[in-house]
């Protein structure tokens, strides 16, 4: 989907999102459900904004439902780990995928052992916009893409750039970011050597102490109060500036519009097979949790964008998202082999 179109498209589902919340009813009475704990899987470390995020949700969902609402975390192989536990988990509402962007829908292009692919969730809404950055340790004099592109290339063994995991959402965008350097200089590839993380904090971690060069990594307020002091910003993936990181410039301005369109929606799936009713109290339970002022507040005070979009215009934007990405797959010759 060339970007123009995919921005369209994305503004488009939020208005049509919004539009839908604004004429839903309100929440189903439903007898049977829910009558126990509801979890919520995280498929990163503790600590990330993905998990910060979940938990501010879980909170909010649990005053709506009336049911405690727990987050489990379960990382491990970029997110698969913990989407196909919930792939496979029962189909009754009790436990939930929280991710951001559509990694779950072609882990199966990347591990040959990962047998879940979209069609095994069914999803509920999406509750927010997520951005990606690029950071580097201060140590490394590059503040520019353009700065650490050349840093690389007078470097004998180039530079270590970290990720949120192998074959994850930020690994890809790596992925996209080196062939799209490659196609501006060609026979010229970038010397970058990946070095994946389980989740935002190992990452961080590792960035601070100087174990990487770079990272890409997802936004939160940490990265905002480390920025300058432990890790300077030097890109965000999104097309315009963060309100509260404005010396960042986007990749974009950067020369790299492709990248522009890397916001990612953070959704909430379910098993495939969930009844409709089920899906239908967990959809509206979580609209009514996006128009609590306190919930709203907790996650614009991460820099979270929160964003109700309902289950058909999240399943489209999956949809779509995962053939964006399984190009990027393809073209780094990541496919796993039979």
């Amino acid at each position: 989907m060339k970007l123009p179109v995919r921005r369209a498209f994305i503004h488009g589902m939020l208005a049509a999102g919004l539009f839908a919340a604004a004429a839903s009813p309100a929440l189903a009475a439903d007898a049977d459900f829910p009558q126990q704990t509801i979890t919520i899987v995280v498929p990163f470390a503790p600590g990330g904004s993905l998990d910060v995020t979940a938990r501010i949700i879980s909170k909010g969902l649990k005053d709506t439902l009336g049911q405690p609402v727990i987050v489990v975390n379960r990382p491990g192989a970029g997110g698969a780990v913990g989407a196909r536990s919930v792939a496979i988990s029962k189909p009754d509402g009790y436990t939930l995928f929280f991710a951001s962007g559509s990694a779950f829908g072609f882990q199966h292009l990347l591990v040959k052992s990962f047998d879940v692919e979209l069609k095994d969730f069914a999803p509920v809404a999406s509750v927010a916009v997520n951005t990606s950055l690029f950071a580097v340790n201060p140590k490394v004099p590059a503040k520019s893409l353009s700065e650490l592109i050349a840093l690389a290339d007078s470097r004998p063994s180039g530079l270590n750039i970290c990720s949120t995991g192998s074959n994850g959402l930020n690994h890809l965008q790596l992925e996209m970011f080196k062939d799209l350097v490659k196609r501006q200089r060609p026979g010229k590839p970038l010397n970058l050597t990946h070095v994946p993380y389980n989740g935002v904090a190992p990452a961080l971690t590792a960035l601070q102490a100087g174990d990487v060069d770079a990272c890409v990594l997802p936004y939160s307020t940490l990265i905002k109060k480390l920025d300058g002091t432990a890790l300077n910003v030097i890109a965000v993936q999104r097309g315009q500036r963060l309100p509260s990181l404005p010396n960042a410039a986007t990749t974009g301005e950067q020369g790299y519009p492709e990248m522009d369109g890397n916001d990612q929606f953070v959704t909430v799936s379910a098993p495939a097979g969930t009844p409709a009713p089920v899906l239908h109290v967990l959809e509206e339970g979580l609209r009514k949790t996006l128009e609590d002022p306190a919930t709203k507040a907790s996650l614009t005070a991460l820099d979270v964008q929160p964003t109700f979009v309902g289950a058909k215009e999240t399943q489209q934007w999956l949809e779509a998202d995962v053939r964006k990405m399984t190009g990027v797959i393809q073209k780094a010759g990541l496919v796993a082999q039979p």
